[in-house]
């Protein structure tokens, strides 16, 4: 597999796993937003196990 069919794979695989609301967590597996809308929760409260997300990146420099 070549970079540029890597990185593809990794942006199309991003799509599917982020949940574009609020949280903005993308999670290792895909997520229902068919059905639900929303990731779980978001949509009802469960709290998600952190070994099953990718935190987002920080949107400020942590050192200044």
């Amino acid at each position: 597999m070549t970079l540029a069919k890597e990185a593809a794979l990794d942006k199309a695989m991003a799509a599917r796993q982020t949940y574009p609301g609020p949280c903005g967590r993308r999670y290792f597996h895909c997520i229902p937003l068919k059905t639900l809308g929303s990731c779980l929760e978001c949509y009802d409260g469960t709290p998600a196990d952190p070994a099953s997300y990718i935190a987002p990146p920080a949107k400020q420099l942590l050192a200044t």
